[in-house]
């Protein structure tokens, strides 16, 4: 079977460093929001954790399965490359799995068909994961795999020139997928100057210079178990996964005894927080058919966490629509319904990125270059609402899609390594799902117009356009209609 490998535009910043202890989950416990208890019985397994003596974390949410999912996380994104190894993280995401001193790609491969299991990476800027997914009664060999490539994987110059080629050919085909580079440009800009400005995705000339060495470096640098989260969600439970971590990372049976209480993990992002830049980067190319635009502010991280949901349902309220949607002028967004009628774009889609201490908030669209100015008003109109006239059934109506996606997380064992995985990331925690939807139930009419004049009222929004864009508004005319939402 081969080895599969994911990746994405979207980052979430996290911190260098993770500390916690035991976590149990209890439904008993209530909040400001009792409703929301009594009107959902999420089905999350039961969570528990504990720490090796290597200073592994150790994270699992046990629930009868016949499949498991058991992976790792690390601050090892391309925030953190140091300037000889700018690219790494990349081609660690390539050839984490190619070999290591005990096996070869080919023995790698053949172990996972004879147990039908998978092992994928995936590197973003401030996070990298590795996991794999078995049967549950195979879930050791999984471990075993993911042991021998934290402690024993290299990486070869041949491994790097012939990954090389393939990295430059994803590159080139990139160029067409518009959305990706324009929104990965957007977080450039965005923090220009920064460690976040460090795409996952450096300058050609970059990866063709990078040998194994550096990538070796980046690995040995960061690659350490007292760097790593091991999270496991399915049929395996915390002591079966504390005896094979402790088997393969250790070399011993047993480590110790899970650690009892409910201490949970304290901690966010180290480090100042990332400058943020009000500016634009416009590429024109006439000989493109449409324009592709993507126009940002800056919101709040993760560290503040309601109002980072609150924009969340914000997001929603102005919805996403391109031209295969159906429902035409009885689509709920009025921006979709506006774009049905006029045909003033041919997408667009609303987006909430977020870090530790900062995020992105925005609006990406694609239309015609006649129709850029009355697409920008628009936005800009919405956002206006936002802040004056948004109405109790759209916030009811936005809440409600923000807490169907939490629970679409939990439908397989992946989704659920990634939302647990990244949970722990950005809060320093594990927040449940039933916590989660007490937020959204507690998002109010009057906190979408406080948190909206807070973050998106005469704010310098980050630009980011490329394609015959000639009729796109000035920056300082974007900037002035933000300071003039409110007339």
């Amino acid at each position: 079977m081969m080895l599969t490998l994911r990746r994405s535009f979207c980052s979430h910043r996290g911190p260098r460093s993770i500390s916690f202890s035991t976590w149990n989950k209890s439904f008993q416990r209530k909040t400001k929001s009792d409703s929301c208890y009594e009107r959902f019985r999420v089905p999350e397994g039961l969570m528990e954790s504990c720490d090796l003596k290597n200073g592994m974390r150790l994270v699992c949410e046990y629930k009868p399965s016949c499949v498991t999912t058991v992976g790792c996380f690390l601050p090892a994104g391309s925030m953190y490359e140091m300037p000889e190894e700018r690219g790494a993280a990349l081609f660690m995401e390539h050839l984490i799995f190619r070999r290591t001193r005990c096996r070869k790609q080919e023995q790698l491969e053949l172990e996972l068909e004879k147990i039908g299991g998978k092992l994928a990476a995936l590197a973003t800027r401030d996070i990298f994961l590795f996991y794999g997914t078995s049967p549950s009664c195979d879930t050791e060999k999984i471990v075993e795999l993911l042991a021998d490539v934290v402690l024993n994987g290299i990486t070869c110059d041949e491994d790097v020139i012939k990954e090389r080629f393939v990295i430059l050919r994803e590159l080139a085909e990139m160029e067409t997928d518009y959305e990706g580079v324009v929104m990965d440009y957007l977080q450039d800009i965005a923090y220009q100057g920064t460690e976040l400005s460090k795409s996952i995705y450096p300058e050609s000339c970059i990866i063709k210079n990078l040998c194994a060495e550096h990538v070796n470096n980046f690995r040995e640098r960061l690659f350490q178990p007292c760097f790593m989260t091991m999270v496991s969600t399915g049929g395996t439970s915390l002591c079966e996964i504390q005896r094979m971590a402790s088997k393969y990372f250790i070399g011993v049976e047993q480590d110790s005894e899970p650690i009892p209480g409910d201490c949970r993990m304290k901690y966010f992002a180290s480090g100042s927080p990332f400058r943020y830049s009000g500016s634009e980067l416009r590429l024109r190319d006439d000989d493109e058919k449409f324009a592709c635009v993507a126009v940002a502010i800056e919101g709040p991280g993760y560290a503040k966490c309601q109002d980072h949901c609150t924009l969340t349902v914000a997001k929603e309220i102005m919805g996403s629509w391109d031209m295969s949607y159906g429902g035409g002028s009885n689509n709920a967004p009025y921006l979709a319904v506006e774009a049905f009628k006029t045909h003033l774009c041919y997408s667009y889609k609303s987006f909430n990125f977020g870090w530790g201490c900062t995020g992105l908030w925005g609006c990406y669209f694609i239309c015609h270059k006649y129709n850029l100015d009355d697409m920008m008003l628009l936005i800009q109109s919405e956002w206006k609402r936002l802040c004056t006239t948004i109405t109790k059934k759209e916030v009811e109506r936005a809440v409600n899609q923000c807490r169907t996606q939490e629970l679409t997380r939990i439908t397989n064992s992946v989704d659920r390594f990634f939302d647990i995985s990244l949970c722990l990331f950005r809060h320093g925690r594990y927040e449940s799902l039933t916590d989660r939807l007490a937020k959204y139930e507690n998002v109010s009419v009057d906190m979408i117009r406080n948190v909206a004049n807070e973050y998106i009222y005469d704010r310098c929004p980050a630009v980011v356009a490329t394609g015959p864009i000639e009729n796109l508004p000035d920056y300082w005319q974007i900037r002035a209609a933000m300071h003039s939402l409110h007339h």
